[in-house]
């Protein structure tokens, strides 16, 4: 598999990190693009981010920046379809306009490269990490689905749910492959079908690191980052015990 990595350095954040745009190419030569926030050369830990899908790669701004502040390199991309990942097959703000049927179809031929699109994405932070290095992931929202099928297929090192809702399907997939794997889990407890996924996680997941994050409300995913100043300190802090 072909990979080529083309970084465009933006903003310098610290001394010992900065964030750059970022161009991954996928299998079928699509342009994924994200930001990915680096840390030093010495750094063997690094953090993947994949976006809820009401919304894009930026959510993760700040979390991104002090991962990387705490010596963690983080890598958040758009899903195909999504933010500047887009392209005239592609685009999930044209799919309003078409029907049922129509955008079901679409639906389905975009998001079923996602999993090698996160894959490459993962590849490209184990070559910042080394072998021995340790990945940790995060998904948002529909993101989670693509976090338990990347820590299927790959070492990872922790795994978040945030605001994730999970099928029976997935929840069972956890259960068999990661629920030995640290596990935060974030929800509010009026966001429906989301907290009782997240109810059930915590009670399949079995490390002691694993921790449960409720919140009252119905903030779904990154309106919670919003509603308590404290949740990205926590996010970065519970990564950094995991993989630092």
């Amino acid at each position: 598999m072909k990979i080529i990595y083309s970084l465009v350095l933006t903003t310098a954040l610290a001394s010992t990190s900065s964030h750059a745009n970022t161009q991954l190419t996928a299998k079928d030569g699509f342009t994924i693009k994200g930001e990915y926030f680096s840390s030093p050369s010495t750094s063997k830990g690094a953090v993947l981010m994949l976006h809820q899908c009401n919304y894009n790669q930026s959510m993760y701004n700040r979390i991104g920046k002090q991962l990387a502040n705490n010596h963690i390199h983080a890598l958040s991309i758009d899903f195909r379809g999504f933010g500047e990942s887009k392209s005239v097959k592609y685009d999930v703000s044209n799919m309003s306009t078409l029907s049922t049927e129509q955008r079901r179809k679409a639906w389905q031929d975009m998001s079923a490269h996602w999993p090698s699109d996160v894959q490459i994405a993962y590849d490209f932070l184990r070559k910042k990490v080394g072998a021995q290095g340790k990945i940790g992931v995060i998904g948002a929202s529909c993101g989670g689905s693509q976090a338990i099928e990347l820590g299927i297929n790959n070492q990872i090192a922790a795994i978040s749910f945030f605001s994730s809702a999970q099928s029976e399907k997935n929840i069972k997939k956890y259960t068999a492959s990661l629920s030995n794997t640290p596990t935060l889990i974030i929800a509010a407890d009026e966001d429906g079908r989301t907290y009782t996924s997240a109810q059930s996680l915590f009670i399949e997941a079995q490390h002691s690191n694993s921790k449960f994050l409720a919140y009252k409300g119905k903030e779904h995913g990154y309106p919670l980052l919003d509603k308590d100043s404290n949740l990205t300190d926590a996010i970065v802090t519970w990564f950094s015990h995991q993989i630092n």
